[in-house]
């Protein structure tokens, strides 16, 4: 049961955010990218080439059974469907700018909590670099855009405790 309450808000927040989407596709081969979450450090590492381009202060899961952000091996986008600029769950209260989706578009890397109006969240946005979210990997809103517009689909993702 923890498990399909682990799935039930980052499919409710990808439902709202399907209008949202649109069709930008970073150019490059997902192949040539590779993506680590570290839990331990709430960093975020990317990779061109098995070269360090950028590391970023992130926000993971609450470990607390139901909003953990799962580790394991993954790949950013699979589908070429779950990417888009901006969401809002009105269950949740809060949305987010800049989101990639992995593990079918349940799981997102995402900006820092913003409001339905897109504003950022101050108090959300304090909580970078601490686990905070709801299972998806926070970044900042620079980091955010940055990843959105930079890391091609079908990249892995590594997500390391």
């Amino acid at each position: 049961m923890k498990f399909i309450s682990k799935l039930v808000l980052p499919v409710s927040i990808f439902m709202i955010t399907a209008a949202s989407a649109f069709a930008y596709k970073p150019e490059g081969n997902g192949k040539d990218w590779a993506v680590t979450v570290s839990i331990a450090d709430q960093k975020t590492y990317i990779y061109q080439n098995n070269k360090l381009v950028r590391t970023m202060i992130c926000s993971t899961g609450i470990e607390d059974g139901d909003n953990d952000t799962p580790a394991g091996n993954y790949i950013l986008n699979e589908t070429g469907q779950k990417r888009g600029t901006f969401f809002y769950s009105k269950k949740v209260g809060e949305g987010g700018k800049y989101w990639v989706g992995f593990i079918g578009g349940v799981y997102l890397f995402h900006s820092v909590p913003v409001t339905e109006n897109g504003d950022i969240i101050p108090q959300e946005a304090a909580k970078l670099g601490k686990a905070a979210s709801h299972g998806c990997v926070r970044l900042s809103m620079d980091d955010a855009k940055w990843f959105y517009l930079t890391v091609p689909d079908g990249a892995s993702v590594h997500i390391q405790k």
